[in-house]
């Protein structure tokens, strides 16, 4: 498929925590279904780090020429949160970067502005990542609907498992959701009636009338329908209402299990929708906020041998449920935990940025041996001859430890030494796991996480966390 400008390869990413309606009725006296929860350690850049990692697993980083990050809920209001994620996905330097936000179908915006400049050949492809973890007030009607999860793209012009067949956007004024820059929680209009038919009802059908329209499709054509939807409930009935094939329709869209993914939402159910996509079927995606957004892509033949790093059905599946409705109270601080603020050094950050983040180790000449962190003399020969060399995020456990003193909003923390594949030991915290369960020769991988708030900026490194 050379020259199709389109999708190449997509991820989704979606914590492991589940909360259940069950759990919420237990503490508030309702609740219904589940969503998604994020772990303490992990926010929009490190669940949007995963997506992207998933995306380009087995690819070549140094062909991405642009990088977009969206999102409504970044950690970080004034800094470049799409140029640490490029950072810890080993792109060039030269790459463009940009953070897309305020609106939640920011995601198919960023996703637009991906697809432009790869048609205009500003660069060669590039990476879209949407992330959310919006906060909600404990006990509040979104506390059981706002999940948490990330989705990604990689646009480009060759190879491409989807090609991009046309958009279409309106924008309208319409405040029915928003979070201003001094308010802790997201906040929403009780009247969900008025939402739904001066917003949803309007907007959604304008833009996907206005697709079909400019692209010369009709109903029928569609094989896949990704669509934005505030819940579980309220997404099935909009489905029904565009009137869409029956087929068309996902028998258990990502937001049953994940919930509300905000800008995430369309990219993890496009992600979603292309595991199971046939070649030449029609696939729609559809967002929702301030107006509506469409998207038509079309499966090419590489869809047929197109598998996913970490499908997002395997993910949903696979979910653990939140045991106390106090550890949530913890991960988000709704309580108050002992937080470490630890040392921090930005001129020690900026001199290790290739080993911390972008995972460079060295590897000697003269007789093979890897070396992680990086050091003057070879462990094994002594050497002086070490050349860069980029390690492996897998491995098994060498040896561990379970450390009760430590603060921790999900104890005990598990320190992990592993052996890695292709060389190299790595000494890191173990996350997203049963501690009973940790064991030697466990298999283990990297994932990018938060590490502590020394200096009060957000540290990141990387954790280990059982391989699924």
């Amino acid at each position: 498929m050379a020259g199709t400008i389109g999708l190449v390869s997509v991820g989704g990413y979606v914590p492991r925590y589940r909360l259940s309606g069950g759990l919420l009725a237990q503490v508030w006296g309702s609740g219904a279904g589940e969503r998604a929860v994020a772990n303490y350690d992990e926010d929009p850049l490190t669940m949007g780090s995963e997506a992207a990692l998933i995306a380009l697993a087995g690819r070549d980083p140094a062909r991405i020429g642009a990088c977009f990050f969206a999102s409504t809920s970044a950690p970080y209001l004034e800094k470049s949160n799409a140029t640490l994620l490029a950072t810890v996905a080993d792109l060039p330097a030269e790459v463009l970067t940009a953070d897309v936000g305020g609106s939640l179908r920011s995601g198919t915006t960023a996703l637009r502005l991906a697809l432009d400049a790869v048609r205009a050949g500003t660069a060669a492809q590039a990476l879209v990542v949407a992330s959310d973890m919006r906060p909600v007030a404990p006990g509040s009607e979104l506390e059981g609907l706002l999940g948490d999860g990330a989705g990604a793209a990689l646009v480009g012009a060759d190879g491409a498992i989807a090609s991009f067949e046309g958009a279409f956007a309106v924008s309208r004024e319409f405040t029915d959701v928003w979070r201003r820059a001094a308010d802790r929680y997201v906040q929403s209009l009780p009247d969900l009636t008025f939402v739904k038919a001066y917003g949803l009802d309007k907007h959604i059908p304008e833009a996907v009338d206005g697709l079909l329209r400019t692209t010369g499709r009709k109903k029928e054509d569609i094989s896949k329908l990704v669509l934005y939807g505030p819940d579980a409930r309220m997404h099935a009935a909009l489905a029904r209402q565009l009137k869409f094939p029956e087929g068309a329709l996902p028998k258990e869209p990502p937001i049953a299990r994940a919930g509300n993914t905000g800008t995430a939402s369309c990219l993890l159910g496009l992600a979603a929708a292309l595991e199971e996509a046939r070649p030449h079927e029609q696939i729609l995606v559809v967002s929702y906020g301030n107006g509506a957004e469409a998207l038509l892509f079309e499966a090419t033949e590489a869809v047929a041998s197109h598998r996913s790093a970490r499908p997002v059905a395997a993910q949903l599946s696979a979910g653990v449920p939140l045991a106390q409705y106090g550890r949530l109270l913890q991960f988000r601080r709704h309580v108050e935990t002992e937080v470490i603020r630890a040392f921090s050094s930005v001129p020690t950050m900026v001199r290790e940025e290739r080993q911390n983040f972008r995972l460079y180790g060295q590897k000697c000449r003269d007789c093979g041996a890897v070396s992680y962190p990086r050091r003057h003399l070879c462990w094994k020969c002594s050497s002086s001859q070490l050349a860069d060399h980029k390690i492996s995020r897998r491995g098994r456990v060498f040896t561990f430890t379970k450390d009760h003193l430590i603060p921790n909003p999900d104890p005990p923390t598990v320190m992990v030494s592993a052996d890695l594949e292709g060389g190299g030991r790595f000494f890191a915290q173990l996350t997203d796991c049963d501690p009973a369960a940790v064991g030697f020769e466990m298999p283990v991988e990297l994932t990018f996480r938060r590490i502590h708030e020394g200096e009060d900026y957000v540290n990141y490194f990387w954790k280990f966390r059982p391989i699924a």
